[in-house]
């Protein structure tokens, strides 16, 4: 059932890839198609086989740039949306669903800020107008994903350091269990008891002092050689 869910979350992962480049291969050729249709400003410069439009190529030129910006916006918006979705099911074959869909928010936001900016720049509304409007789209994104991206990056790393490791017993934030679960937005401890689980974010983990207990097992063998040694002083206690 697994391998089956998973070769299934790979073929969907390679459609939406595959969607997201036919996108970009399409906006690119229509962008093309329509500078070289309509981008002439006079009648001199019109090739030849084009002469026969001249004068509607001229009564569009005018408005091309606009007409490419609406273009690269809806094509652009259809190649946000099929990334993050592939980026999503990516995700998914790493993490449950709540991660994967974290992770999709945070790549379409930042995808619609950089859209923004390439819609901006297009209309000719100068640079500093283009870095004001990226500016405050970064913004926006930053102030909606920053305690996600402070989980996320702290997850990453917690992964990379292996401060600990399944089965081991912790205590964070006044919180104590044994290690369940690593996943990358948060940690999962399980009570001593196993009555119940804690979920602590990421970022939080990161920041916090982690005491770590040592289980020290003595061999069974070594116990049993215990038992008979103390049962032997025992007796010995007693005769005397």
């Amino acid at each position: 059932m697994g391998s089956r869910d998973g070769s299934s979350r790979s073929l969907s992962f390679r459609r939406k890839s595959l969607k997201t480049i036919f996108y970009i291969l399409f906006l690119s050729a229509l962008l093309s198609a329509l500078n070289i249709i309509f981008g002439w400003s006079s009648r001199e410069v019109i090739p030849d086989f084009l002469k026969p439009y001249s004068d509607l190529i001229l009564t569009v030129n005018p408005y091309l740039v606009y007409i490419q910006a609406a273009v690269v916006f809806a094509l652009g918006y259809l190649i946000v949306n099929s990334f993050s979705n592939a980026v999503y099911v990516y995700m998914r074959r790493l993490s449950g669903h709540p991660t994967a869909a974290t992770v999709k928010t945070v790549v379409w936001a930042s995808g619609i800020a950089i859209l923004l900016i390439a819609v901006t720049s297009m209309l000719s509304a100068g640079p500093w107008t283009a870095l004001t409007v990226g500016s405050f789209g970064g913004l926006v994104v930053g102030f909606a994903t920053q305690t996600v991206l402070s989980h996320f990056v702290a997850g990453l790393f917690i992964m990379l350091t292996r401060p600990f490791k399944f089965g081991d017993v912790i205590t964070i934030a006044g919180q104590t269990g044994v290690v369940k679960e690593m996943r990358i937005m948060h940690l999962t401890l399980e009570t001593m008891d196993g009555s119940t689980e804690i979920l602590i974010p990421n970022g939080m983990v990161f920041t916090q002092i982690i005491l770590k207990r040592r289980v020290i097992e003595m061999p069974t063998l070594h116990m049993h050689e215990l038992k008979d040694e103390i049962e032997s002083v025992r007796r010995i206690t007693e005769m005397k």
